[in-house]
């Protein structure tokens, strides 16, 4: 950075009305993270915030998201608990298809 630019930099007066939008940009971003189960990423973020009114893009979202330290968490995967390599016996097919009976309760 150049000297001169950053002496400019030390002109410019403090925006408390940005600081203040930022804080809320924040706020509202923790929330709609948090209420999606932590599996909104930079874009998904970025376009819910920008449908509730905020001007705001997807490398911005990337950007507070870092700062926040939110991190995306996607749900574990489906685990198949059901073991079909097993030793034991398999029950006899009683009803092999023959789902017509005369009276009730005899298969």
């Amino acid at each position: 950075m150049s000297t001169s630019a950053y002496y400019e930099w030390l002109k410019t007066p403090f925006d408390a009305d940005k600081h203040q939008q930022d804080q809320k940009l924040a706020e509202k971003a923790r929330q709609i993270f948090i209420d999606n189960k932590q599996c909104f990423g930079s874009r998904r973020l970025a376009d819910r915030l920008q449908k509730q009114g905020f001007a705001v893009g997807r490398f911005k979202t990337r950007r507070l998201m870092r700062n926040l330290k939110l991190q995306v968490r996607y749900p574990k995967r489906y685990q198949v608990t059901t073991d079909s390599n097993h030793s034991e016996a398999i029950a006899p097919n009683r009803l092999d298809r023959q789902f017509q009976v005369a009276k009730p309760n005899q298969v």
